[in-house]
């Protein structure tokens, strides 16, 4: 067996064909993705085969070689997530994800099914309705299959709300914010910047007042860079969710208030965010979740306070990662302003109690 390559560059035809149990004639390594995701390296290979059994293309998926990404990385365990998800969770999800040919622990390598002529979502430009409609459908639908399921303390590599790597983010800030408010602190409104640093010391404290919420298995990433959309709006598998590094047992709403953080323009989230909250619990209530077990005022008070959450995250760490090119850098760019925009809107830090 060829070693497992650790660079885009140590694919070979001999090492691919030893994994896929195929007999190549020909390969074509073409790296994507760069601008998109930040955790990981991806090539689309394109395979000649005489056999008819072979995909014309794979996507390889190996860990980043950016320092400042390799770091939190390794901290938050994300190659181990999404090893261990493709081993125990994929084969038994009722949503559209691609599927893994190869997936090695260590090092870490995935090869996975090319889902083109699938469209993938554009963060920057961010979501139409429509999109946004289906991706919160899609969300539901994978969430209430999930929720409270008797077997999820029994993935131990998945980490929980009490997860240590989730309480290293206060001295991450102290490391981080000092960069994010050079970059941004002058664009950024001022009560929401004192709101971060005022919430930052009381995370510990509000994470441990979720840990008795019903919980699912939260998608931890849930942006349109990491959404393709198929053709066929009837079909119910017309959206496939890729990157499942940070997947966690948390209750759902985490994954909606990411993707409307930041997925929607400032005015497509003002104009639709409480009809897409009331979406997601409709669809979670008819996929059989109690009513009494998520509602509406709930899960929107969840939201208020995930904003606020994830603007300290951002600041906490989004600097420290190469964007790698222009399209990162106006991803970055995006992320930060559609979120702070979002909790100046909603008065997260007031909600929250803390002074103006």
């Amino acid at each position: 067996m060829h070693d497992v390559p650790t660079r885009l560059e140590d694919v070979t035809l001999e090492w691919l064909a030893d994994a896929l149990a195929l007999s190549l004639l020909e390969i074509d390594v073409e790296r994507i993705g760069e601008g998109e995701g930040f955790m990981g390296e991806l090539a689309r290979v394109r395979l000649r085969s005489d056999d008819p059994a072979c995909p014309s293309s794979v996507i390889v998926k190996l860990p980043t070689s950016d320092p400042g990404g390799r770091f939190i990385g390794e901290m938050m365990r994300v190659w181990e997530r999404e090893h261990c998800f493709y081993r125990d969770i994929a084969p038994r999800l009722n949503i559209r994800i691609p599927r893994a040919y190869v997936n090695v622990e260590s090092p870490p390598c995935l090869v996975l099914e090319d889902l083109a002529p699938a469209v993938p979502g554009d963060h920057v430009a961010g979501a139409t309705l429509d999109q946004a409609e289906r991706a919160v459908d899609v969300l539901a639908r994978h969430h209430a299959t999930w929720f409270e399921h008797p077997e999820l303390a029994s993935f131990t590599w998945m980490p929980g709300l009490d997860d240590p790597s989730i309480h290293t983010l206060a001295p991450t800030f102290a490391i981080g914010w000092p960069m994010f408010l050079e970059r941004f602190g002058h664009e950024l409104p001022a009560r929401c910047l004192r709101w971060c640093e005022r919430f930052v010391e009381d995370i510990p404290t509000w994470l441990a007042g979720h840990l008795d919420e019903p919980v699912t298995i939260t998608h931890g990433d849930f942006r349109l860079d990491n959404l393709f959309f198929l053709d066929d709006p009837d079909d119910p598998d017309d959206v496939a969710v890729i990157d499942w590094q940070l997947c966690m047992r948390a209750p759902g709403q985490a994954d909606l208030v990411y993707f409307c953080a930041n997925n929607l323009t400032v005015e497509m989230r003002r104009a639709h965010e409480d009809r897409l909250i009331e979406r997601y619990v409709d669809r979670l209530h008819a996929a059989g979740v109690p009513a009494d077990a998520v509602t509406v005022a709930g899960v929107r008070r969840g939201y208020i306070e995930g904003m606020l959450f994830y603007a300290v995250s951002f600041g906490a760490s989004l600097l420290t990662i190469d964007p790698a090119n222009e399209r990162g850098a106006a991803l970055f760019d995006v992320l930060v302003r559609r979120t702070f925009a979002a909790v100046d809107d909603l008065d997260a830090g007031a909600v929250m109690g803390f002074d103006g």
